[in-house]
């Protein structure tokens, strides 16, 4: 090791060695302080509407998001510091505040929405309250990732959709019959000769492609991209990751109907969601790497 980066580790390690007891002490009592807020706060909302939002086939990604995006936060807990100005402290203060009062108007009226919008706003002004303007900065991409585990997009939003649903089930089955299968189709609705099949909004629909999304840029969160370009190819193949998942999804449940009947179907459906997540997942995980920093060659 050089010498000069012996004397800047000595260095850093001195100061750590230089924080009193009693300050290291308190500094412990209120992290445990803000952890025991934030797990009275949102655990509540979690048992409340976890059942119904996060672990549900209407929503079946954004449990797995949830854990990734705390995982996230665990993994990088190195970064925090308790490094923050008086100025930033007090603008975290009020940014918290103004989150606690929306987290209140939506326990009062029941609105999903407004408790979950209020977390990332939590986590963010607590960030610049502690660690200042450079960790909140730093954990701006887990917080903002949050938004996502709530259902933000309703009726209207998945109509929007019906489009990119009747394309995607209509390919899947022109692939079937084309290999000999007797598949035909109306609307979303898949006929493999006396089986119906719909394809509903939890197969194709936008929150799984959203909550997908977002599990896509919690990778590049983890695995930075090599380079700018690099960083926006990443993000353009996302959602057709995502799409070509849920196609080969579809397919798969077409050939199963064709082949074993509705019993087939039933038992094959919920095992294709699972296989869905790890081959989505397993593909951006194979292009984080290959996308990301070239390792200096010895």
């Amino acid at each position: 090791m050089m010498p000069g980066a012996t004397a800047t580790l000595d260095s850093v390690c001195a100061q750590k060695d230089a924080v009193p007891p009693a300050v290291l002490g308190r500094s412990n009592v209120a992290l445990g302080l803000i952890l025991f807020g934030l797990i009275a706060l949102y655990v509540p909302v979690l048992i409340e509407y976890g059942a119904l939002l996060l672990w549900s086939e209407d929503d079946n990604h954004s449990g797995l998001l949830l854990a990734l995006v705390l995982f996230g936060y665990w993994r990088d807990r190195r970064a925090f510091t308790w490094s923050s100005t008086q100025r930033e402290q007090i603008a975290g203060a009020v940014a918290i505040f103004a989150a606690l009062i929306l987290y209140f108007v939506g326990r009062v009226t029941d609105s999903v929405q407004l408790q979950g919008v209020s977390l990332p706003i939590v986590m963010t002004s607590l960030a610049l309250a502690t660690g200042g303007t450079a960790l909140a900065r730093r954990w701006l991409l887990l917080a903002v990732l949050l938004i996502f585990i709530v259902p933000w997009f309703g009726p209207i939003a998945d109509a929007l959709l019906v489009p990119l649903r009747l394309a995607l089930t209509h390919s899947a089955a022109r692939l079937a019959a084309v290999l000999g299968f007797p598949v035909t189709t109306s609307g979303v609705f898949i006929y493999v000769g006396f089986v119906q099949l719909n394809v509903a909004g939890a197969c194709v629909g936008l929150r799984a492609m959203v909550s997908m999304t977002a599990i896509g840029f919690l990778f590049l969160h983890f695995f930075p991209a090599r380079s700018l370009g690099a960083g926006l190819l990443f993000v353009v193949l996302m959602p057709v990751i995502a799409l070509a998942a849920n196609f080969f999804r579809v397919f798969a449940l077409i050939l199963t109907a064709a082949l074993f009947g509705v019993s087939g179907e039933a038992i094959v459906h919920d095992v294709a969601a699972y296989v869905e997540v790890g081959v989505v997942l397993t593909a951006f995980m194979v292009l984080g790497r290959a996308l990301g920093p070239v390792e200096a060659q010895a």
